[in-house]
């Protein structure tokens, strides 16, 4: 039997009560939590190790829905000039000159900051692959989705054998365990043919629970492109490849709906442009969105219509992209920017989308986002903050206000850091 462990803290704040408890404990076994209460309530038990965290509040792991870690040295490099197509087209260039000592390089550094601002579960585009074995052996909870992407090739069927031998191997040599897992992520409904759309659908149709992304609706650019394909990203498809097929008179989540993809959905990434037909696709096929408010902000997108969302019922998530759109790996900053621009929204509802939602999108709903008995040990601390000022708010808003490094951060029942 695995040994237990008491951790105390001054506050906790377990996602499954509508207050943080005070003087709380959480009482761990192995990766598991046996038990959640005041300190006051806990009974004495031989052959327990206690840490006293102090004047901290814990709170579950932070799941960060959407980033690229291949990315992570691009942060302020790729400055955005109007135009998504240009921005997509100097990073794709950016991305080609890379080498994989340098992607290596780039994971290892997000995989770092990402846990020093309490991300304890991660989901990965990878387009260089290199970041799955590094997520594998780093003890951070992951999903990583190898980038599917052939606008530029000349058979879907060569692509989709290559790339299913690549995964193959990747699955064969660092295979899942109880904390890393795999997926597949089409890259955007126009960078992937219809024909390779159609080969990954029936691939998915034999291999049950594999999760699964795309980033969709994400630009007005797309938007018209799909709507009658014109404008700067109908443009540069053509250049690229100019027998490349480009519906009309629909929209991309539409276009994929019309190809049975919606089923097998996971993770709708960006969804800024979209109409209520859209809205009601994602409702029906229960896909969650994943929303990028550092990123959105950076593309100067239409406002995200989480309000709309809300009463349709689709899971939103939160996720920071990569830092060639972004500042930060930080989920606290991003649900700070997500408050600034929701002020009707609870704090507590906005810390739900950085933990309980990302949990239930991921299908560990039951595992996940909660200090709750039975669920894993992923927890993080942060420390109170002092003052009056802090007194007189919300104790959740302080919590999503954070904008300092996390002082204690465990996965599984393992403790990653611990700062003194």
């Amino acid at each position: 039997m695995s040994q237990r462990l008491v951790l105390f803290s001054k506050w906790v704040l377990t996602m499954d009560r509508p207050q943080p408890i005070e003087d709380g404990f959480v009482l761990l076994q192995g990766p598991r939590i046996l038990q959640v209460g005041k300190r006051k309530d806990l009974y004495f038990l031989p052959h327990v190790r206690m840490l006293d965290l102090g004047d901290t509040a814990l709170l579950p792991g932070l799941i960060n829905a959407h980033c690229h870690l291949d990315f992570t040295s691009l942060r302020g490099k790729v400055p955005y000039r109007g135009t998504f197509i240009d921005w997509l087209r100097r990073m794709g260039a950016g991305a080609r000159k890379t080498s994989p000592a340098a992607f290596r390089q780039a994971v290892t550094a997000g995989i770092r900051e990402s846990l020093s601002y309490g991300t304890t579960t991660l989901c990965d585009i990878t387009t260089s692959w290199e970041s799955w074995p590094l997520l594998q052996k780093s003890g951070m909870r992951a999903f990583v989705f190898p980038e599917i992407f052939d606008l530029i090739q000349n058979s879907p069927k060569a692509y989709w054998k290559n790339f299913l031998d690549k995964f193959q191997e990747h699955i064969r040599r660092w295979p899942s365990t109880s904390t890393f897992h795999w997926g597949l992520s089409p890259h955007t409904p126009f960078t992937v043919s219809k024909e390779l759309l159609h080969l990954v659908n029936r691939y998915l149709d034999t291999h049950k629970g594999i999760p699964t992304s795309i980033h969709v609706g994400e630009s007005q650019e797309e938007k018209r492109l799909f709507k009658n394909g014109q404008g700067p990203l109908a443009k540069s498809i053509a250049g690229l490849n100019p027998t490349w097929f480009i519906p009309r008179n629909t929209s991309s989540l539409k276009y994929l709906s019309e190809g049975g993809w919606l089923p097998k959905l996971d993770l709708g990434v960006h969804l800024n442009v979209v109409d209520d037909k859209d809205l009601r696709l994602l409702a029906k096929n229960r896909i969650a969105v994943v929303h990028c408010p550092g990123s959105h902000a950076f593309f100067k997108h239409p406002p995200f219509q989480y309000g709309k969302m809300r009463r349709h019922h689709i899971r939103v998530c939160l996720g920071t992209d990569s830092l060639a759109s972004n500042r930060s790996l930080s989920l606290f900053r991003e649900m700070s920017l997500f408050q600034k621009e929701n002020p009707g929204v609870s704090p507590q509802e906005t810390l739900s989308l950085a933990t309980v939602k990302p949990a239930e999108a991921l299908g560990m709903g039951r595992q996940l986002g909660k200090i709750k008995p039975g669920y894993l040990a992923d927890l993080i601390g942060i420390p109170l903050f002092p003052g009056k000022k802090a007194k007189s708010m919300d104790f959740y808003d302080q919590v999503i206000q954070f904008k300092g490094k996390v002082s204690f951060s465990m996965i599984q029942g393992e403790s990653q850091f611990r700062l003194t």
